[in-house]
């Protein structure tokens, strides 16, 4: 990845999670705007550790956080049934720890198996309330939409979001977004 923000002038930044058998795992940010404060944020451990990462951009005047995570995607066995319920605390965790009042982009694997009606979901979707409607488009093996961008924006600006086709070395295809700045003037 960095062979690839490089070229491009992009910024990047990386939080490992986890190292297994010398390949480490983690979550990352690629902006194409300067990227300032980077930062891990823990969430609550199921079954592995997982975390965060966030950092601000700014775009068209306005000052904006960015985060990419990845949300458990089972617990232990005998709590298979529940792993939602993971989710919902790790997505309750995620949601604490980021400005209440700034506009944001939030982006990431939250293996949400059961789309909207998951708690993680309902959760994510009130902080984060300029999201666009359900994307359909796979993210993973060509069958399930498990990544999503979510947005909190200024007044008069929306986003559009795709999947890539590549996979740039992941199992699972990125999602894009592209932002358009319209009306300024900030609602908080």
């Amino acid at each position: 990845m960095d062979k690839l923000t490089a070229a491009r002038g992009w910024a990047f930044a990386f939080e490992p999670v986890r190292a297994d058998g010398g390949r480490t795992t983690g979550n990352a940010i690629v902006s194409s705007r300067p990227l300032a404060n980077a930062r891990a944020i823990p969430l609550p451990r199921e079954r592995q550790p997982r975390a965060a990462v966030t950092g601000t951009i700014d775009l068209a005047g306005e000052r904006m956080f960015v985060v990419s995570a990845h949300l458990e995607n089972r617990a232990g066995s005998w709590r298979a049934l529940f792993s939602d319920l993971a989710r919902r605390r790790q997505a309750e965790a995620l949601i604490e720890a980021l400005p209440e009042d700034g506009f944001g982009v939030l982006g990431g694997d939250f293996n949400a198996w059961l789309g909207r009606q998951e708690p993680a979901w309902k959760v994510l979707l009130e902080r984060f309330d300029d999201t666009p409607g359900v994307m359909r488009t796979a993210t993973f093996r060509d069958r399930l939409v498990l990544d999503h961008l979510l947005f909190d924006l200024p007044p008069g600006w929306q986003a559009v979001t795709s999947v890539a086709r590549d996979q740039y070395g992941s199992d699972h295809h990125p999602v894009v977004a592209a932002i358009s700045v319209s009306a300024r003037g900030a609602r908080r």
